[in-house]
């Protein structure tokens, strides 16, 4: 039984209880996450301050790659530049690739109760956000520690939000596919890995500037999703400039309409996929 907590009295019964099942299935996923840990949610300040480090030796001692400038030049470094985007990229196709087994992981349960079965998702898109949100404070206080921070910072939210919608729209459509067809988890796993290079994360926008890149290669990967989510995260965290609205309008277009899509095929579907085995 999921726990029960107060909310407002405004909401209505199936509204509280879409949000107690939300919180249920985020607090199983967080438990599941760590489970049989001494240091638990520990782990969750480890994991992004090591990816910093290694990143910032292979990258700026082993390879010596030139980091972008800054603004006031106080956090030159090619392993801050490459973990901003990897803030965001993680928290997306984390929720895409979790989508799938969060689905699975109640399919059992799906045939014996009835419950909106995307509260399953949208639980486990909220433990997803509590690590990214650990991850993006081990981020900020480096910034204040090297005296890189503005508040522009504010946008952060933004991108990681915008991801978060996006993210969940196609998790939402592939986790209907999936519970049909295994092989989809499969097939979404290379091309996240394909799409990864799309996404200036391992490369800065002076590599796309060359003449020998070919203009639609350029288009494509300044104003796919994932680029426009990550580069107005860099904008707000690394650059402290404030993102370019156009940039802002699409990415936030992308990320509602997505979403919304995903959503409007899953409630269509959820009937019918309770019935696969």
């Amino acid at each position: 039984m999921a726990r029960s907590f107060t909310l407002s009295p405004t909401l209505s019964p199936s509204v509280r209880k879409s949000v107690s099942l939300i919180y249920h299935f985020a607090e199983r996923e967080s438990k599941a996450r760590y489970k049989r840990s001494l240091l638990g949610w520990f782990w969750s300040f480890m994991n992004p301050l090591t990816t910093v480090v290694v990143y910032s030796f292979v990258f700026g001692v082993v390879y010596n790659a030139e980091p972008p400038e800054t603004t006031n030049g106080n956090a030159e470094n090619f392993g801050l530049y490459l973990f901003t985007g990897l803030i965001v990229w993680s928290l997306f196709t984390g929720v895409v690739n979790g989508s799938m087994g969060w689905l699975i992981g109640v399919s059992d349960l799906r045939k014996k109760i009835y419950f909106p079965t995307e509260t399953a998702l949208l639980g486990g898109a909220a433990a997803n956000s509590v690590q990214t949100l650990l991850e993006a404070a081990v981020l900020i206080a480096i910034m204040l520690v090297l005296a890189n921070l503005s508040w522009t910072v504010v946008f952060l939210p933004v991108a990681l939000v915008l991801a978060l919608l996006f993210g969940l729209g196609i998790g939402f459509i592939v986790s209907v596919f999936n519970a049909r067809y295994r092989d989809v988890q499969y097939l979404v796993g290379i091309l996240l890995n394909v799409a990864f290079f799309t996404v200036p994360i391992v490369f800065t926008e002076e590599l796309l500037n060359r003449p020998e890149v070919p203009d639609l290669a350029r288009t494509l990967i300044t104003w796919n999703p994932p680029s426009l989510f990550v580069e107005i995260a860099r904008d707000a965290t690394y650059f402290l400039e404030v993102p370019q609205w156009n940039r802002l309008l699409a990415a936030a277009a992308w990320g509602i309409v997505t979403f919304s899509i995903g959503w409007v095929y899953f409630r269509d579907q959820s009937m019918a996929i309770s019935e696969e085995p």
